[in-house]
């Protein structure tokens, strides 16, 4: 995995910075900042009624030839022998792509659907029996991060507030055409390499988002593409089957 780099956005009268944190940083961009939320969720609660998901999450790894380069990310199951992950994690690779589930189980895998615009990317992986998490666009003001850190073998779940969903205005993984993107921005788990891809969780089985980046003034600020911005990849792969082009390196 390459080294994370600082990325700005400018939009609605302020300025905030935030990291990929998990390939290149192109499009890892994030919303304005707002002031703290009053009264964090408790960790022990929290985490504890949304772990269940954690069995539905995966680690994806992955080796993109031409740039070098080794994918670390997390995925998350949505749809029978389907994952959800960041379309930059997964750009070029084309070697040795695999997801991992918690209890050590490994399932070849390949893209089957990739939106550099949007930065979301589907997996099809045989034989994957994970439970699906289902896309919700329900509004929440409490949820968790469920998402493997870089080298950890198990996922860790993380207690977050959530703040309404909002526009940001950036570029697609590759630098080149200005998009909008429907962001969460969240606060209370500390997103880490290895992240990206990471679902937002609410009511056990529900993802609200999806994380693609972290702010850089604030280690437990992050901030996580809506259900209502992924939904058209994630409909586009439910059912394909057959790998589509998703390189170069971003």
């Amino acid at each position: 995995m390459i080294p994370m780099r600082r990325v700005v956005w400018r939009g609605a009268g302020a300025v905030a910075l935030a990291v990929c944190v998990a390939g290149s940083t192109a499009g890892c961009t994030t919303a304005a900042e707002h002031a703290p939320p009053a009264h964090p969720p408790s960790v022990g609660h929290t985490a504890g009624a949304q772990a269940p998901a954690a069995h539905s999450v995966v680690k994806v790894w992955g080796f993109a030839s031409s740039c070098g380069r080794r994918t670390e990310a997390t995925g998350f199951v949505y749809a029978p022998e389907r994952i959800l992950l960041n379309a930059h994690t997964v750009a070029g690779v084309d070697r040795d792509l695999e997801v991992v589930l918690d209890d050590g189980r490994r399932f070849a895998a390949r893209v089957v659907a990739f939106d550099p615009e949007v930065d979301a990317a589907v997996l099809r992986a045989p034989g994957l029996t994970a439970r699906p998490l289902r896309l919700t666009k329900a509004a929440r003001t409490t949820a968790v991060v469920v998402g493997y850190r870089k080298g950890a073998a198990a996922p860790a779940v993380l207690p977050a507030t959530v703040r309404p969903d909002e526009p940001a205005e950036s570029y697609d993984i590759y630098n080149r055409r200005r998009v909008s993107r429907q962001v969460h921005r969240f606060q209370g788990a500390a997103i880490t390499p290895g992240m990206s891809g990471a679902p937002l969780v609410t009511r056990g089985d529900r993802a609200m988002g999806m994380v693609f980046a972290a702010d850089m003034d604030r280690a437990d600020v992050g901030y996580a593409l809506t259900a209502a911005q992924i939904e058209a990849v994630a409909a586009a792969g439910e059912n394909a089957t057959a790998a589509v082009p998703h390189g170069p390196c971003s």
